[in-house]
């Protein structure tokens, strides 16, 4: 089937793989790979990298749905899935074939360019959260060259309809209102801005739902470095026999109680060994396992810069050690030289009254572990400068 949807009948299968892993809502994904070298090919290059043109196949084992088509390098079989026009109406068509999702209702726009289509999952055309995309990509010849599908659309949820406004949350809105450091790529400089950091808020209650955040506190110094580890971030590979056993992975066990205090142990120890001086200047947040370790992230809580430092560290399950970690420094690297931020002139009360038009409190369907419940995402995309009062959009 897939051989012939695909245009791959002169292509050969040179790969299959079957894999499992933990997704967002905390159950097992299930999935059958295969990778198809185009003619003229018998394996991959002397990097190993797959040549332009091989077919990469993703389905879903449990469903049997397409996960994922790639074409490595964007280059489609000649006989591969063409579409006649090319058009938002063609692509939505195909799109509910292929996920049993229906337009406007368990999917909705995200964005769109001239060869490439993003769609979000959504509950009654309203999106969901964890987010979920569709995405689609097709050459100059309106083949098909890349497709993904990721995250889930809920069965039902507890419909309501969405009673937030700014005014009637308005201290909570403007608590959200931080002072940030902000690059300007093209004035190559970084600019001082009052914005509002999104939230998800409950429509009953008016309080933000946000993922636990502790503290860290130390007295003493230490010096235990991390030895480094090579750590695969990728699905673990099941026996093709026993994945249609549909076994849980060992990622969706909770964490206990006291793997919690050891993860916060092992979390200070490291704070205490590379940043001494700044004890209860970091939060330990996101602590859950994944592609079989745990994951924990640590933020600073003193930095302005709209990437703060932050590092994810990567433990043994079992001794609860970290083996890994990586820093937030790659992604402020390429500003270093931008120029330094104005003084910021502005109060913080002056800039909320400048952007309150422009907050959206937008309804989002949130899973809550148990269900899908009603919330208001506070939001805007716009941002005052600091330093003139000018609104920046986004």
């Amino acid at each position: 089937m897939v051989r012939t949807k695909f245009g791959l009948e002169d292509f050969t299968c040179f790969e299959s793989m079957t894999t499992y892993a933990k997704n967002d809502w905390n159950e097992t994904d299930y999935r059958f790979t295969t990778e198809w070298l185009p003619p003229g090919h018998t394996g991959r290059q002397e990097d190993e990298s797959n040549p332009h043109g091989t077919a990469v196949i993703e389905l879903n084992a449990k469903t049997g749905r397409l996960n994922s088509v790639i074409f490595v390098g964007g280059l489609a079989p000649k006989r591969g899935l063409s579409f006649l026009t090319g058009d938002k109406e063609e692509v939505i068509r195909w799109v509910e074939q292929e996920t049993g999702w229906t337009y406007g209702n368990e999917f909705i726009d995200a964005q769109r360019t001239d060869h490439e289509f993003s769609f979000q999952t959504a509950f009654g055309g309203i999106p969901v959260s964890p987010e979920g995309f569709i995405q689609l990509s097709m050459d100059e010849q309106k083949k098909l060259v890349f497709f993904s599908v990721h995250g889930q659309v809920p069965e039902q949820a507890e419909e309501s309809v969405l009673q937030l406004s700014t005014d009637s949350i308005e201290p909570l809105v403007k608590e959200r209102l931080v002072l940030v450091e902000y690059p300007a790529k093209e004035e190559e400089k970084w600019l001082p801005l009052f914005m509002i950091d999104d939230v998800l808020v409950d429509n009953e209650t008016g309080k933000t739902i946000e993922d636990m955040q502790e503290i860290l506190t130390w007295k003493t110094a230490k010096n235990k470095k991390v030895k480094r580890k090579l750590v695969q971030l990728a699905a673990a590979d099941i026996d093709e026999n026993r994945l249609f056993e549909f076994p849980p992975h060992p990622d969706t066990r909770p964490i206990t109680k006291k793997g919690y205090a050891k993860v916060r142990e092992a979390s200070t120890e490291f704070l205490q060994t590379y940043v001494p001086k700044e004890s209860g200047e970091w939060t330990l947040s996101n602590v859950l396992r994944s592609n079989g370790v745990i994951e924990a992230r640590l933020t600073n809580t003193k930095d302005i810069s709209v990437v703060p430092r932050m590092w994810k560290l990567l433990l043994d399950p079992d001794s609860y050690n970290v083996i890994s970690y990586q820093d937030s420094s790659w992604m402020t690297a390429p500003y270093e030289e931008f120029e330094k931020a104005e003084a910021p002139l502005l109060s913080r009360s002056e800039a909320f009254e400048k952007i309150k038009p422009h907050v959206d409190i937008t309804p989002v369907y949130m899973w809550d572990g148990t269900t899908y419940r009603l919330t208001g995402k506070v939001d805007s995309s716009v941002a005052v400068h600091a330093a003139t009062g000018e609104l920046v959009r986004f």
